[in-house]
């Protein structure tokens, strides 16, 4: 299963936690994507925190666009969506 991960306020209210999901969904075969609105230019505190654990490779920064188009572009289906604002998912910020 492909899932992911939004970066502010998702993973940053509570970095232990989403560390440990983390680790868990992995050990269980699924792949874990961070995908931000942010620009990659933003991305320094995500592959500083996230990053290192699930690679900068699996770190995504749409620009603002919607995230399912983004990722869709990239060649990845997700899954499961985490995030706390939905909407971007679909129509970006």
């Amino acid at each position: 299963m492909n899932l992911s991960l939004d970066f502010d306020d998702t993973y940053t209210r509570d970095p232990a936690f989403w560390d440990a999901f983390i680790v868990s969904a992995r050990a269980r075969g699924h792949n874990v994507y961070l995908v931000t609105a942010r620009t990659p230019e933003q991305g320094a505190d995500v592959l500083n925190t996230v990053g290192k654990i699930i690679g900068r490779e699996n770190c995504y920064f749409t620009s603002l666009q919607g995230k399912k188009k983004f990722m869709w572009a990239n060649k990845i289906r997700i899954d499961v969506w985490i995030d706390d604002m939905p909407f971007i998912i679909v129509t970006g910020k």
